[in-house]
């Protein structure tokens, strides 16, 4: 596991953020948005001008906001692969995404895939030698799922890559001593993930149990077969970071921030 300081870029009146080992990646286009710019048209402030801002930072991306997908996002650990046809699904919001999962896997150069996120880790993986990528939202739910190593299986399916040619990296999300957890989470996680009992540090301030998300996807990245030193983790916590959306510290108000990431047209 590599750590590397966020890039960071201005747009208007905000930031876009970029991961340092990915950015050396010509063949790869990404950000990170961040606040205030709310990339939700389904709730959070300002979410009238969620659109306008999708097609903006796809703008200032070089790539078209026409082809951006985006998956349902409906916390479970569904993955498919992006088709012709889906091209363009969910770019003005949930009603149109592509149904039913939450990872999208593509080949196809130009089309920037979109995931939203107020606290959970979203994943991206680039095969620089087949030219794909894969994206996607881990929920807890997502998570003691699987849904990182559903994301590797999809694209040696699909895509016949080498898991030891994958890089690896998880946006900022949910900190490991901050994301805390009741009972019924820790006993569905331990039925689920081997040894999880690592994956559950002690609040920072309190004795409640949290989950640590981001160690329990790099671990499914590992047994996925990605090599250690190509997958970077974003150190800034969501909930303690007010430069990002969090439900945990906003609630039903909070807005999204967004992942987008396209193989270069």
């Amino acid at each position: 596991m590599t750590n590397y300081e966020l890039l960071i870029t201005s747009l208007e009146n905000t930031q876009l953020l970029k991961f340092g080992s990915l950015a050396q990646q010509s063949g790869l286009v990404h950000a990170i948005t961040t606040k205030p710019w709310n990339m939700a048209p389904h709730r959070g402030p300002e979410a009238n001008h969620a659109i306008d801002r999708r097609r903006k930072v796809c703008q200032h991306l070089g790539l078209d906001f026409e082809k951006l997908t985006a998956p349902d996002q409906i916390h479970s650990h569904h993955v498919l692969r992006v088709e012709p046809q889906d091209v363009g699904r969910g770019k003005l919001g949930r009603d149109s995404a592509v149904p039913f999962v939450d990872g999208l896997i593509c080949n196809i150069p130009g089309v920037p895939l979109l995931q939203l996120s107020a606290d959970c880790p979203l994943l991206l993986l680039y095969d620089p030698h087949r030219r794909a990528i894969g994206t996607a939202h881990a929920s807890w739910r997502g998570t003691v799922a699987r849904i990182a190593e559903h994301l590797v299986a999809a694209m040696q399916r699909d895509f016949q890559s080498n898991p030891n040619d994958l890089l690896a990296a998880i946006a900022p999300c949910a900190g490991p001593a901050r994301y805390e957890i009741g009972e019924d989470v820790r006993r569905i996680a331990n039925s689920l993930l081997p040894d999880a009992e690592r994956f559950f540090p002690n609040a920072a301030d309190s004795n409640k149990r949290c989950f640590d998300l981001r160690a329990a996807n790099v671990d499914q990245l590992r047994r996925a077969g990605l090599n250690p030193a190509n997958i970077e983790v974003a150190d800034a916590c969501t909930i303690s970071d007010d430069r990002f959306y969090s439900h945990r510290r906003e609630g039903h108000a909070a807005g999204r921030f967004a992942l987008i990431a396209a193989i270069a047209p």
